[in-house]
């Protein structure tokens, strides 16, 4: 599925995409989604990691659909239950559409999903959008905001599609804002690092590709034209770069001699900027490093960097989505019915079996947690008969009013 080429009526936005082979389908991301900036930005491993790991942990916790009910906050049933956890589209899963948004973002700054309504005004899609050319307007006289996409047509003219949506049919995300409107994603952020290292990884390719040797010049007392010089270069490349060259021997004539230049890469400290690289998208993504596969590997270490990760990196992009998602896809008369979306992060903080249990333990004793709640965090089905609904609560605890009203009566 992607946008239609040559489309001619365009009243429905929905209408704006089609359904494409495999093939042709990558080579129309290749082309308008993945632009020069991303593919190489993806040819460095960190980057690629740091992607991946922000958009796949995000994107795989379930929605649950809630409802605030007094002191009450219950699970509900509702319509959009199969669009936000099963399918959200005829070509996508809920995953998908998740995933996709928070990648545009991740490059872009913004990712957006375009919220296809029926008839009746509820939601029947969930479309995502490219970022890459998209454009913001402001309606002064109706202050209303609009965003444009843009699609090339196949038409001899060769004229553009475009397509407007006001900021209420849009699921909109940013990846970092420093206005509120603007969103800035890793290329913006991070473009001189990424091109350091790029320039980096090109030369460590050149280094081996010309059999691990640096550059250097070849010196002769003779006095040689244009054309006698470039013979020698290619006669001595010949014989010396690549790699089926290396380490061969050299035979000099005619007074020739070969003096090397430019740096070592350890002289270079090649392998440390490498890891600098790491470093650096680690703080400019928030991802620990562990998870980029480097720095500390102890695993006590590491668990704890997993739960700061999803606690404290991820708290704020789970909180915009779903604050966004919920404000856009319940009507007016559902928000204040106390309706509301959640994300559940508890299926990336179980942790190994004796730490989620102990944990369990403790939140069944001090009454956070009913044993039907803790079974439906484990994907089990309740206790029969109603037993998990009940909370519990150690003896050993009790209201502070309590003890001052049984030592009031003798106890």
């Amino acid at each position: 599925m992607f946008l239609k080429r040559g489309l001619k009526n365009n009243k429905d936005p929905a209408t704006i995409y089609e359904v494409c082979d495999v093939e042709t389908f990558f080579e129309r991301v290749r082309e308008k989604v993945d632009g020069r900036s991303i593919e190489t930005a993806e040819k460095l491993s960190p980057v690629a990691a740091a992607h991946r790991i922000y958009t796949d942990t995000i994107a795989s916790m379930p929605w649950m659909i809630r409802q605030k009910r007094g002191e009450e906050r219950l699970e509900v049933d509702h319509y959009l239950s199969p669009i936000l956890k099963l399918r959200a589209n005829e070509y996508m899963t809920a995953f998908m559409v998740k995933k996709i948004q928070l990648s545009q973002a991740f490059w872009y700054g913004t990712g957006y999903v375009y919220i296809k309504r029926g008839k009746d005004g509820r939601v029947t899609e969930l479309i995502p959008l490219p970022s890459r050319g998209a454009q913001r307007f402001f309606d002064e006289r109706t202050g209303t905001m609009w965003y444009s996409f843009v699609a090339e047509t196949d038409l001899p003219e060769k004229k553009r599609l475009e397509r407007k949506f006001s900021e209420s049919e849009l699921l909109i995300f940013r990846f970092e804002s420093y206005d509120g409107y603007t969103g800035r994603g890793l290329l913006d952020l991070a473009s001189p690092t990424i091109r350091i290292d790029t320039y980096a990884q090109r030369y460590n390719e050149k280094f081996y590709a010309n059999g691990a040797r640096i550059s250097g010049i070849v010196e002769t007392a003779a006095n040689l034209n244009m054309e006698s010089r470039r013979m020698i270069r290619e006669e001595f490349e010949s014989m010396a770069t690549g790699l089926d060259n290396a380490f061969r021997v050299a035979v000099l004539d005619n007074g020739l001699k070969f003096t090397p230049m430019g740096l070592s890469q350890k002289e270079a400290e090649y392998i440390e900027s490498r890891q600098f690289t790491v470093s650096e998208i680690a703080r400019f993504t928030g991802i620990p490093e562990y998870m980029l596969q480097e720095g500390k590997q102890s695993y006590q270490s590491n668990e704890q960097q997993q739960l700061d990760f999803i606690t404290n990196r991820l708290a704020a992009p789970i909180a915009q989505l779903e604050q966004e998602w919920s404000y856009k896809l319940f009507t007016a008369e559902e928000l204040a019915a106390g309706m509301y979306l959640k994300l559940n992060e508890m299926v990336k903080l179980r942790g190994d079996e004796k730490a989620r249990a102990e944990f369990y333990q403790r939140m069944i004793s001090l009454g956070v947690l009913s044993q039907d709640e803790v079974r439906a965090l484990e994907d089990r089905s309740p206790l029969p008969g109603g037993l998990g609904k009940r909370y519990w609560m150690s003896k050993n605890f009790d209201l502070i009013e309590k003890f001052i009203e049984d030592g009031e009566n003798g106890g």
